[in-house]
C-alpha cells in the first residue's frame, strides 16, 4: 500500500511548517495568520521557526516507527514488536468505503505459496529482469512447473508497465472511514458505490480526518494462461476465496519505506496467504474497470514492493491472528 503525503491547501501553510492539513481543512484567515504571527513573537525574527500543526507525518527512523508492514507471513516467522493498536476485523472492514485498488510488482508479503525471491535479490543487485521492468519486484509463486503454453505471452491492454503473464503481482483493496470526500453527509451515509480514487491521499485525510480506521486486504495472483476466470478481480476480497486469512497491524508499504526509513501511518491488514492463479484476460479486465469505472490512470501500473521488514520492526507471531 503506498500512501503520499497529504495535499496542503496553501502556500502559506506550506511556509508556516504545516505537514499534514487536509485540503478539506477551512482556509486560514487574515486575522488567524496575524494573530499566530503575534503569539510566536516573529516581528523582528524572521528565521524563528514555529510549529504550527500537531500533525507530522514525515517517516520516522524504524527504531522510532510503530509496527510496520509487509511481514513475513510464512510458517514459524518471528517479530519482536507488540502493537498499540487493536486491528479490525472483517465484520468492520466491510463498513468503511473501498477508497482504492492498486497492485504491486510480486508479492509484498512472503507467505509459504509465495516466497521466491530471484527476481527481488536479482533487482536490488542492479540487474534488469527484462523490457519493461521498472519496479521493484516482491516475492513469486511457484512458476517451475508452468508449461509454455501456461507461459504464452498476452498483450494487454488496459494494464500498463510490468505485467506479465508466469508474474505474481499483490493486489491491495484499500478501505477508510476517511472515505466519499465528495458529497453531503446524508450521501455519503447511504452510498452504495466504491469511493475510489487514483492514489491514496483520501485514504488518510479524506475530508479533513487525519486519523481514519484504514484496512487492506492484500491477495496475491499469478498469471497464468487458461486459469480459470475470475470476472471481478476489482473486487477480488469478495468474489475470491480468501479462506486462508490472517489480519495484523502494520503500516503502508512501497519502495520508499525500507529497514532504516519507516512508514507513520497504522493500518490494520487483512492478507491472503493463498496463490491465486488468474487468466491475463481477467488481470487485464482488472485494469480496464478501474479505468472505465473510477478513470484511473496511476494506479493501471504496478508499483513497486518495499523489502521485507526486518523482524524487530514487526509484531510477534502471537499478534498475527486467524481472519475473524
Amino acid at each position: 500500500m503506498v500512501l503520499s503525503r497529504p495535499m496542503l491547501p496553501s502556500a502559506l501553510l506550506v511556509a508556516l511548517g504545516c505537514l499534514a492539513t487536509p485540503a478539506a481543512a477551512a482556509p486560514t484567515t487574515c486575522g488567524e495568520v496575524k494573530a499566530l504571527y503575534k503569539e510566536k513573537a516573529c516581528c523582528g525574527n524572521p528565521e524563528k521557526a514555529v510549529q504550527v500543526c500537531p500533525y507530522n507525518f514525515q517517516k520516522p527512523a524504524c527504531d522510532d516507527a510503530e509496527p510496520q508492514a509487509p511481514r513475513d507471513l510464512t510458517t514459524g516467522a518471528g517479530g519482536e514488536m507488540d502493537p498499540k493498536a487493536a486491528v479490525l476485523t472483517e465484520a468492520q472492514a466491510e463498513q468503511l468505503p473501498l477508497v482504492n485498488v492498486h497492485y504491486h510488482c510480486g508479492a509484498e508479503h512472503k507467505s509459504d505459496e509465495y516466497s521466491d525471491d530471484t527476481d527481488s535479490k536479482a533487482f536490488d543487485a542492479g540487474r534488469r529482469l527484462g523490457e519493461g521492468s521498472t519496479c521493484r519486484p516482491g516475492f513469486m509463486c511457484d512458476a517451475s512447473e508452468l508449461t509454455e503454453d501456461q507461459k504464452a505471452p498476452y498483450t494487454f491492454q488496459y494494464c500498463k508497465g510490468d505485467v506479465q503473464v508466469g508474474k505474481s503481482y499483490e493486489v491491495h483493496y484499500v478501505h477508510s472511514s476517511a472515505g466519499y470526500a465528495y458529497g453531503t453527509k446524508e450521501e455519503r451515509q447511504t452510498a452504495d458505490i466504491d469511493g475510489i480514487e487514483d492514489g491514496l491521499g483520501g485514504a488518510a485525510n479524506g475530508r479533513g480526518l487525519l486519523n481514519p480506521m484504514v484496512v487492506v486486504q492484500g491477495q496475491v495472483f499469478q498469471i497464468v494462461q487458461g486459469a480459470t476466470p475470475v470476472d471481478d478481480l476489482l473486487h477480488g476480497w469478495t468474489v475470491v476465496d480468501h479462506s486462508n486469512s490472517v489480519m495484523y497491524a502494520g503500516s503502508t508499504t512501497g519502495p520508499s519505506h525500507n529497514n532504516e526509513v519507516c512508514s507513520p501511518y497504522a493500518i490494520t491488514w487483512h492478507v491472503d496467504k493463498t496463490c491465486h492463479q488468474v487468466p491475463p484476460e481477467s488481470f487485464d479486465n482488472l485494469c480496464k474497470q478501474m479505468k472505465e469505472y473510477y478513470d484511473l490512470e496511476g494506479d493501471l501500473y504496478p508499483h513497486g514492493s518495499r523489502m521485507i521488514v526486518d523482524p524487530k520492526y514487526v509484531v510477534k507471531a502471537q499478534y498475527v491472528t486467524d481472519l475473524a
